[in-house]
């Protein structure tokens, strides 16, 4: 076998797992790294490592790709298990735990969840309390992360509690993305290039070649930057 041949073969192999790699990674779903189980993890990290050998084991490509495809299944298999069943989901993922409650820290809690005192204040300072005198509770979430309830009268406040009432939050629509229009947005917006131009003139902007973001709100609120 010569050289190009060769380097011909490992082209083809590699585009062919990061085929299989993109469909089993859509497969998987969309979950972040810092949502995934301790599983998942694992599975991604064995899957990878399997791609790399698909991409180079010339000779026995179809064993790296047998493996590939068995593990990109079972990793869908599993995530369609705990979506459908309480119990899968729970015996999967855990259960989220209470580390603090009421002034206490749970050492055997801490202990469970597999981190220490000095984790748990530095999470508690990195979510801004310095002072655990403003924390009602703090919560071991499933995904790892570290959930703090503040007391109430530690909770910023809220136009509620102010007794204000302001306009309600609306969506916002994009229309120009790096300098391009986008028509479909537009008219999903109820708005026409005629109204998008008058916008613009507005705030000093003749042409929409010299915009590099613009967008609209349902409560009738623009903004637009220039490309710089």
């Amino acid at each position: 076998m010569d050289v190009l041949t060769e380097i011909g073969q490992v082209l083809g192999c590699g585009v062919l797992s990061i085929v299989v790699l993109f469909f089993l990674t859509r497969l998987s779903g969309k979950r972040q790294i810092a949502q995934m189980s301790t599983f998942d993890y694992v599975n991604s990290i064995t899957i990878g490592s399997i791609a790399a050998e698909l991409a180079t084991n010339l000779e026995q490509w179809y064993r790296p790709m047998t493996a590939l495809v068995l593990y990109g299944l079972a990793t869908w298999l599993v995530h369609t298990a705990a979506c459908k069943s309480l119990a899968a989901r729970t015996f999967l993922s855990g259960r989220a735990s209470t580390l603090m409650e009421n002034g206490t820290i749970y050492k055997q809690a801490l202990a469970k969840a597999g981190i220490d005192l000095n984790e748990f204040l530095g999470q508690a300072r990195i979510a801004g309390y310095f002072d655990l005198n403003e924390l009602q509770s703090a919560v071991m979430e499933t995904s790892g992360q570290i959930s703090f309830l503040p007391k109430s009268l530690n909770r910023p406040a809220t136009p509620q509690d102010l007794q204000l009432h302001p306009a309600p939050a609306a969506a916002w629509t994009d229309l120009i993305l790096d300098g391009v229009l986008q028509h479909q947005n537009l008219r999903s917006a109820g708005k026409d290039e005629k109204w998008l131009a008058q916008m613009l003139e507005r705030q000093g902007i003749g042409q929409t070649s010299e915009v590099f973001y613009a967008a609209c709100s349902q409560n009738g609120d623009f903004f637009a930057c220039r490309v710089q």
